[in-house]
């Protein structure tokens, strides 16, 4: 026989050697596969849809803060942790601008009656020659209620603070503001309406 006829055939056998092994290993089922055909599961009594899971309970939340909801219902914009950082940043302006005597600050943040309230005493504190109380450390705030009354949300926020006052030197407060806004409207802004020792 010729060499290379041998060289070919030898080939063909190791290919075939080969080939038969692979089949061996790949072309069969070790029960560890998924099937071709997918099973259908058996119906159960209940046919619900799945319920969602609970909410997390909010940290910013007071556990009396039961017209939130009612809020959010209303406007699905509203988010209590990003409300909660808005207002405590109105915290911080309205009593430094308070303190300042800083009336064009405070007007786009209180309502008409809480700003008539804050300028009289802004005026009355000017002409005695006193000054105003300053933030020193805003501690805590948290919301700790919320209702809707027709389309006016209006959420209110207790707020722990240390504030210095001149020769009377340090004191705590604790407040509860009310911010307020008209669902309806486009203007996202709350406004205080109401401050409360708490």
């Amino acid at each position: 026989m010729d060499s290379d006829l041998i060289q070919i055939l030898i080939l063909a056998a190791v290919a075939l050697l080969v080939g038969a092994r692979f089949y061996g290993v790949l072309g069969q089922r070790r029960g560890s596969e998924r099937p071709n055909q997918v099973t259908p599961r058996p119906a159960t009594a209940d046919t619900r849809a799945p319920t969602a899971p609970p909410a997390p309970a909010n940290p910013h939340l007071n556990i009396g803060a039961t017209g939130i909801a009612a809020i959010i219902q209303a406007d699905p914009t509203f988010d209590p942790a990003q409300f909660l950082a808005g207002a405590r940043a109105a915290y911080d302006m309205i009593v430094q601008a308070f303190a300042q005597g800083d009336k064009e600050t405070l007007r786009p943040l209180l309502s008409q009656r809480v700003f008539d309230t804050y300028a009289a005493a802004i005026d009355r504190r000017i002409a005695e020659g006193g000054k105003g109380p300053e933030l020193v450390r805003l501690k805590n705030a948290e919301i700790v209620d919320g209702r809707l009354e027709a389309e006016m949300a209006r959420v209110w926020v207790k707020f722990e603070a240390e504030l210095a006052e001149g020769a009377h030197g340090l004191r705590d407060t604790r407040e509860r503001w009310m911010f307020e806004r008209d669902v309806r409207s486009r203007d996202p802004n709350w406004l205080l309406a109401g401050v409360a020792q708490a």
